[in-house]
């Protein structure tokens, strides 16, 4: 099908908007490094990464603009930026959170966690060459 180059052109620009809110989700809120095997989870995920983009994109554009620093003259409202500062807000620290949201009834409560599951017993022989 024959195409003009500035048709390609616009159909290229016309790409991003769409692009914005699984960008936001994916590498600014790092939903990237997520990763689940359920079904029901793999349903989930994408879900709330996606309004989780959402509303990230909505609350930077109808914010005023936030400049990275005293350079940036003419500040864009990008969902990257709004990141930015909440990043550097002491919520999670400011709001007092329980040590655990949720108990989680698992029948491995005998077993060592942490570093010592990883190092080896005293009862385990050791052989010398």
């Amino acid at each position: 099908m024959p195409v003009k180059p500035c048709t390609l052109y616009q159909m290229y620009q016309d790409r991003w908007p769409i692009e914005q809110i699984p960008l936001a989700a994916k590498q600014m809120l790092g939903f990237h490094r997520q990763f689940v095997h359920a079904p029901e989870s793999c349903q989930r995920l994408p879900e709330l990464a996606l309004l989780a983009g959402s509303i990230l994109t909505y609350l930077a554009a109808i914010m005023p603009p936030i400049p990275t620093g005293f350079w940036d003259r003419h500040p864009a409202a990008t969902p990257g930026r709004l990141r930015r500062v909440l990043a550097a807000m002491n919520f999670p620290f400011s709001y007092p959170l329980p040590e655990r949201i949720r108990e989680k009834a698992v029948v491995t409560t005998h077993l060592p966690k942490g570093h010592a599951a990883h190092q080896p017993s005293a009862e385990v022989a050791t052989v010398h060459f």
